[in-house]
């Protein structure tokens, strides 16, 4: 893996006292031979702690230097270190001083720096926020690695205003959740993983394979408009320099496991996660591939490989770079469970509590290829992603009207997904003012869940348990199957114009482009229901000796699907065709004053067809959106921005949102509503930044969203009180404010070390609120859906008033750079937020607080790596509670169990 070490350097005054007067030294540093600027080169007073690092454009500025006769120094990671000698500090000059380095004769082999491409780095991400004409943030494989961070899902949470979504694996961005956001792989769209959600769960990404992660939460034209909080991209590893190869292995445990007397999963499934399972087409014979009976598994230390290796081909006018990945890690936990279901008037309905099986796998390569010849780059990326997850839940307690007495309920599933994603891109350099860009991809993926098996059954004694009888579906094996694939293709052509101010290559540029997306999903589930016809007591740990061929032979049970004794799919087939062209002006009015004016055009047709239990139908609309967006940068001083962005946006219903399709939890079900339109967005954000020094940031942004016909899910009024969705309301509104701090509290560097404290910091608050009106729902949906509101008004369905972020970092390196200790603290908040809107007597259901802590030390002594995690330090529960009137219930409550690991790597 490729790594940067870029010594940053403090003005600390405590070292200066011996010097009466003071003036500045300003210069510009490059590759010699390239002539190329070097970002993050180191330029200090030698003897002194008075440095600073090079800045994108590869300036520096040193301030307090003393008067007299100095020596300077620069060095930078593979160059060999220049010192300019006895230079003269008269009082009242600035002198200019510029370097010109060339490559080390020494090869660090362990250590890449090609600072032109490279983002991994904090410094130059940073460097390229402040430069840039948009709102962005990132974070990059340098500050992933320090935290400890293992894939793009957490590493977006790490953003301000970013959270993780806890049950369902996605991400919210300033209180909006998954329908409302966008992922891109290197400017690309990616296809979602799971039939419920919009997005692809960026936890499949292992930080081996990322560069940086880019997260911008207003629209710009070249991004697709179906989104309201933020796009999220991850830009991928693309090698370059001294070629490595590097192993590494790391083994941990979760402490919770220490509280199982005996650890359980279902029966079928490996420990790699590349199982499938087939159901049997003859019903008349009972030939399931796996059985009912939970299995007793042995648990080893969690397991975690991975190979990374990289190489450059140089030829005579063309260099191509290669880059390949190969990782597998393992997981076992435990966790105490309590699911509970109550009603308005405080009857608890549902009461159970038990325990939660886990195992998941994670398989990730990656082959990256780029070609460059005369002003040409392409890029290939090919990437597998395959992970799996097996849970196995014991329950106990009661259910009304089910199982009164004593319930037992079991729930075995394994889930699998399997991702391919294909890309190519290229950038040209068409004449010195013009360039070209594009871009294709085909993805994609594959969920499976093959044969989720569910009992229920009731009875006094502890052990032995007759059959809950009143619903054929209490017993139940389900399998289903999710596809997707999708073709996208960007293309973009830049004309630049005019004589730019200061160091800026140009005042003005034209883009103009198109985006494709081209999606198809197929989605066919069936379950097969288990009729109890000849009741009688059974081991609990020993279903299989009632659900065999002997007992569906001689009648004591039959087979049905969906109430019909043979084999029919519920299915839903989606497609979705996006066809978008764009332009921008990007016009700087003076050295100071940047906009960037857009609008883009997008042609959406959106399809359902889908047949099951509840019926059969087909839906689809087309609709034309065009999208303006405009960005505003001023730079007041040379170290801070003024910034404003708006834009316009909408939202489209999911495929699964929008079939009438019955999803099936332990404690609900869950409904589509073909009647859903989309949502239209209107964003806005003021920003001011300040860069007290190239590794430092202070910003304080004020923002808002107001939503037309926004989309929630909510309790439907009917006999079953399904989950559904529809437009609840007119309007949604949001508001709020963030704050980010990026500090290096001291510095002390000399020719021999580096020690260096650090912290980063981020803070969002924000309210929220949305009209409820069942009266629209039952106009919309023809009075086929209706709602039983308690309140006119409520928050956003997600939205966290309050998220913060923590990092406390330190760094002491030596040997230039070769070794080097690394230790975080890392904090993280989330205020509660709403997870279900209340309805008739029923209160909301929250999700209360979530405090987090984890420790990362990592060491690095030339070749060898040694780290040691401490994730979920303070293993809070996971809680749900819904707020009736009298009294406040918890209806939901787990823990995720401290995580400890230690990894060794070598690299070659």
């Amino acid at each position: 893996m490729t790594k940067q070490v870029f010594i940053l350097i403090l003005l600390n005054l405590s070292f200066l006292t011996s010097f009466a007067q003071k003036t500045s030294v300003t210069g510009n540093v490059k590759d010699v031979k390239l002539g190329e600027t070097l970002i993050g080169a180191s330029v200090y007073v030698e003897g002194t702690t008075i440095g600073t690092v090079t800045d994108f454009d590869g300036n520096y500025i040193l301030n307090n230097v003393p008067v007299g006769t100095i020596n300077l120094v620069c060095s930078f990671i593979s160059y060999e270190k220049v010192v300019k000698e006895n230079i003269k500090i008269v009082e009242g000059d600035a002198p200019v001083i510029n370097f010109e380095m060339g490559e080390s004769a020494v090869k660090l082999n362990d250590v890449v720096v090609i600072a032109k491409a490279k983002r991994e780095s904090a410094l130059v991400l940073l460097m390229d926020q402040k430069k840039s004409s948009v709102m962005k943030q990132s974070i990059g494989a340098q500050q992933l690695a320090t935290q400890g961070i293992s894939d793009a899902a957490s590493a977006a949470s790490k953003i301000t205003g970013v959270s993780k979504q806890e049950g369902n694996k996605g991400l919210s961005v300033r209180g909006l959740g998954d329908r409302y956001n966008t992922t891109t792989l290197n400017g690309l769209p990616l296809p979602s993983n799971n039939a419920e959600l919009k997005n692809i769960d960026l936890g499949l990404f292992s930080t081996d394979i990322i560069e940086f992660v880019d997260v911008e939460k207003v629209s710009t034209a070249y991004l697709y408009g179906d989104f309201a909080g933020a796009n999220i991209n991850v830009v991928s590893k693309v090698h370059s320099g001294n070629r490595f190869l590097k192993i590494g292995l790391k083994s941990g445990y979760n402490l919770s496991l220490a509280d199982a007397d005996k650890f359980y999963l279902g029966d079928g499934p490996g420990s790699l996660g590349f199982d499938d399972f087939n159901y049997p087409q003859d019903l008349s014979v009972y030939d399931f591939e796996s059985t009912w009976n939970p299995e007793e598994k042995r648990v080893y230390p969690n397991f975690d490989f991975s190979l990374s290796g990289g190489k450059s081909f140089k030829f005579e006018n063309s260099d191509l770079n290669a880059f390949a990945s190969l990782s597998f890690d393992n997981e076992y936990a435990y966790s105490d469970l309590l699911q509970r279901k109550v009603n308005g008037s405080d009857y608890v309905r549902t009461d159970l509590e038990g325990e939660q099986f886990k195992y998941n796998t994670q398989t990730t390569g990656m082959l990256n290829l780029n070609y460059n010849w005369a002003s040409n780059k392409l890029f290939y990326n090919s990437i597998l992603l395959n992970t799996s997850e097996q849970t196995l839940k014991n329950l106990r307690g009661t259910i009304f009207d089910l199982a009164e007495l004593g319930a037992y309920v079991r729930r075995a599933e394994y889930e699998r997904n399997t991702v391919l994603v294909n890309q190519l891109l290229g950038e040209h350099k068409l004449k010195k003012d013009m360039d070209l860009n594009w871009g294709v991809a085909y993805n994609t993926v594959n969920n499976i869940v093959p044969d989720r098996r569910h009992n229920t059954l009731e009875g006094e004694d502890e052990n032995e348990k007759m059959f809950a009888t009143n619903d054929q579906a209490n017993n139940n094996r389900y399998f289903h199957d999710l596809t997707e694939d999708e073709l996208a293709t960007n293309l973009s052509l830049d004309y630049k114009f005019g004589k730019g101010f200061d160091d800026a290559d140009y005042k003005g540029k034209i883009t103009f482009g198109y985006s494709g997306k081209f999606k198809k999903r197929a989605f066919e589930a069936t379950q097969f229901n288990h009729k109890i016809k000849t009741n009688q007591l059974v081991d609990v740990l020993d279903v299989d000796a009632y659900f065999n061929n002997q007992n569906l032979q001689n009648d004591k049970f039959d087979l049905r699907v969906l109430s019909n004794n043979f084999v029919s799919l519920s299915t839903y087939d989606g497609e979705q065709v996006i066809n978008a062209g764009f332009a921008s002006l990007e016009y700087n009015f003076n050295s100071r004053f940047l906009a960037l004016i857009g609008f883009r055009v997008e042609n959406v047709n959106q399809q359902i067809e889908y047949k099951t239990s509840l019926g059969k139908g087909e839906e689809e609309f087309t609709e034309l959106k065009v999208l303006p967006n405009l960005s505003l940068r001023y730079a007041l001083n040379d170290k801070s921005n003024l910034r404003f962005a708006t834009s316009m946006t909408y939202t489209l219903p999911q495929f699964k949102e929008t079939a009438l399709f019955l999803f099936e939890g332990i404690t609900d079900v869950t409904v589509g509503n073909p009647f859903l339109t989309p949502s239209t967005n209107y964003n806005g954000e003021i920003k001011w930044e300040f860069f007290p020094k190239p590794s430092e940031l202070i910003s304080v942004a004020a923002f808002g969203k107001y939503i037309i016909d926004p989309i929630n899910k909510f309790v439907r009024a009917s006999a079953g009180n399904e989950f559904t969705y529809a437009n609840t309301g007119d309007w949604a509104y949001l508001y709020g404010l963030e704050f980010e701090l990026k500090k290096d509290l001291w510095s002390i560097s000399s020719e021999k070390s580096t020690r260096k404290l650090s912290l980063s910091t981020n803070l969002t608050l924000m309210e929220t609120k949305q009209e409820l009106n069942a009266d629209k729902i039952i106009s919309q949906t023809k009075g086929q859906f209706n709602a039983n509101f308690n309140k006119d008004e409520e928050e956003l369905q997600g939205a966290a008033p309050m998220i913060a972020n923590a990092d406390l970092t330190y760094k002491y390196a030596w040997n230039d750079g070769q070794n080097s200790v690394t230790s975080t603290l890392i904090y993280g908040y989330v205020s509660d937020r709403l997870n279900l809107i209340g309805y008739s007597s029923l209160g909301n259901q929250v999700d209360k607080a979530v405090h987090t802590l984890d420790f990362v030390l990592k060491s690095k002594i030339k070749r060898w790596g040694l780290s040691f995690s401490a994730k979920n330090i303070l293993n809070q529960d996971i809680e749900r509670t819904q707020e009736n009137t009298s009294q406040d219930w918890l209806v939901k409550s787990y823990n995720k169990g401290v995580k400890l690991s230690m990894g060794l790597s070598y690299t070659f």
